[in-house]
């Protein structure tokens, strides 16, 4: 088995091994530079210039207006419940994905929220429209 020294001896050894290479390397690499600025006519000033220009960020730019990490569509406003639980009191507008008391029901209009079972709210506009009319056939009666 090969000792501390024998190890760190073999490690020294491969590390100038790879710096003579890494130089070979880089003095080949460095004619290709040269001749590549040649055909192309490029400088040194061209290259620093062309390194000094920042690459374009991906994605959303600052302060515009979602990128604080709210979802979209948050501003909105929350739908009124559709369908109520009665065990628990949990509510659910009917849109998205039925929570599990309802899931498996086969006839939901048993959890039906009283007057939300229209479509657009019409009862409720119908009410006050009625109301109104009535209100203004009494306020003519009186006068």
């Amino acid at each position: 088995m090969a000792t501390l020294a024998q190890l760190e001896n073999q490690i020294q050894k491969l590390q100038r091994r790879a710096d003579a290479l890494r130089e070979r390397k880089s003095v080949e690499v460095i004619a290709k530079i040269r001749v590549l600025m040649d055909e192309y006519g490029l400088t040194p000033a061209d290259l620093a210039e062309a390194g000094s220009s920042p690459a374009k960020k991906r994605g959303r730019p600052a302060g515009s207006r979602q990128s604080s990490g709210t979802k979209k569509g948050a501003n909105k406003s929350k739908l009124p419940p559709k369908y109520r639980d009665p065990e628990s009191g949990a509510t659910w507008s009917g849109h998205a994905r039925p929570p599990a008391w309802i899931k498996d029901a086969a006839d939901r209009t048993v959890y039906l929220i009283a007057g939300a079972g229209r479509k657009n709210g019409a009862a409720k506009k119908g009410a006050k429209r009625s109301g109104r009319t009535a209100a203004k056939k009494t306020a003519r009666k009186s006068a």
